[in-house]
């Protein structure tokens, strides 16, 4: 994908999970679309910083840290561990979701900035 097809991508979830953050039936889904959103961020932001980016999330914090970008692996890892605990789990908690939004958010104003 191209940077702005990540950005696009990022939107667009969003967009979509955004409205759903305090639905407790939608937990699963915020979880797992804060991942999705992060992964297209974290496309844009290596594409637009670093001229090249990875199309899967396998080693992606291996990856963002070999471009020296320690802390945002750190972030994506977490929102990683949030997504499996939430998607494989029991019933995700509104603190985990909050805790991926915030994940989420991090990484989306380091893409931008």
């Amino acid at each position: 994908m191209l940077a702005e097809a990540h950005r696009k991508a990022a939107e667009d979830i969003e967009r979509t999970i955004l409205p759903l953050q305090t639905a407790s039936y939608a937990a699963r889904v915020v979880i797992e679309g804060a991942w999705g959103a992060a992964f297209h961020w974290i496309g844009y932001g290596c594409a637009t910083k670093h001229q090249s980016h990875q199309e899967s999330h396998a080693r992606l914090g291996t990856f963002l840290r070999h471009q020296g970008e320690v802390a945002v692996a750190e972030w994506w890892e977490e929102i990683d561990r949030i997504r499996q605990g939430g998607w494989y789990g029991g019933s995700p908690e509104p603190e985990r979701v909050q805790r991926a939004l915030d994940f989420l958010e991090r990484i989306h104003i380091w893409a931008v900035s």
